[in-house]
């Protein structure tokens, strides 16, 4: 428990969601009176919440502006931004949900002279340039700085843990597809009359737990002025994820390579779908690897013993 916390009013957007259902539950432990914004119809969390009576309020908001923001965050001490998209749609855009909406909320909570602003945003949006999503993710980090200069900004590598969207995508796309795709293997490079081809590249990861990010961002709260890379304690290919997913679900599939060129054809079509799991400006992402030496050096100050996907697919896949 940090006691520094407890009894502090704390607001999270995106509390709803995979990163801020955890969150929440931790903040709880702290005896933290919790109001989580959002936008959905939700007036009761399902999951992870075992709060005490009146803690955890829901209050939903139709429009990010200065009245409805300002009347949120009258009297709050902490303020946690855990919106966030994959993929645009026809109402939210990258430049809406990680730009417009977080510059709204920290020029609000500035003015309401909340005393903590923690951003998530995601690990090397400052090096993926040619990404959409990266770019946004990073003008929003911007944004959120000027407007709010004490803040804490949290860059964790892909997370994972109950709910999460990218092993239990692959585990449900293990019950009916008997195979399982390695986007980017193998690499094709064009060179002269006749391109390369290098069967050893692959996609890294450095996948970090949920609950080693919750307790970094309960301990790094109350810093000021600090950007953190996070990433955890291993280095996984697709393959190497695939492995212990299957081994958790004692399942065999078949491994289809796919090139960058025909992950960007097939992503074209699978964004016709309502929820494309995949997408060009995704496939854009995955050409650098999503790792950071510094990135678990930082974890590992905050976090004692940090869980690898290994240790701990079993106990929710």
């Amino acid at each position: 428990m940090n006691r520094k916390i407890s009894g502090k009013k704390v607001i999270v957007f995106g509390g709803t969601g995979f990163i801020g259902s955890h969150l929440i539950n931790h903040l709880c432990r702290n005896s933290c009176q919790v109001d989580i914004v959002t936008r959905s119809n939700i007036r009761k969390p399902q999951y992870f919440l075992g709060n005490e009576p009146g803690q955890v309020k829901v209050l939903k908001i139709d429009e990010f502006n200065d009245k409805n923001l300002n009347k949120i965050l009258q009297k709050a001490d902490m303020v946690f931004n855990l919106i966030g998209i994959l993929f645009e749609a026809k109402k939210n855009s990258f430049n809406k949900i990680h730009v417009e909406i977080p510059k709204k909320i920290a020029e609000s909570a500035k003015k309401n002279d909340v005393r903590n602003f923690i951003h998530l945003s995601a690990l090397n949006v400052d090096k993926t340039t040619s990404s959409f999503y990266s770019m946004s993710k990073l003008n929003g980090e911007e944004e959120v700085k000027e407007n709010f200069p004490n803040c804490v900004i949290v860059r964790p590598s892909v997370v994972f843990g109950k709910r999460d969207g990218f092993t239990n995508l692959f585990s449900d796309m293990s019950k009916f597809s008997p195979f399982l795709p390695l986007i980017g293997t193998p690499e094709i490079k064009k060179k002269g009359f006749f391109p390369t081809i290098n069967f050893k590249k692959k996609v890294r990861f450095q996948p970090i737990y949920v609950g080693d990010l919750v307790t970094f961002l309960l301990k790094t709260c109350l810093l000021k002025k600090k950007t953190f890379d996070l990433a955890g304690p291993t280095i996984q290919s697709f393959s190497e994820i695939f492995d212990i997913i299957l081994k958790v679900k004692k399942r065999k599939r078949i491994y289809i390579p796919i090139p960058f060129f025909a992950a960007r054809t097939l992503a074209f079509f699978m964004e016709f779908l309502p929820y494309p799991p995949l997408t060009r400006d995704q496939v854009r992402l995955l050409r650098f690897d999503n790792i950071s030496a510094k990135g678990y050096s930082n974890l590992r100050e905050f976090v004692d013993n940090p869980s690898s996907l290994e240790t701990i697919a079993e106990t929710y896949l």
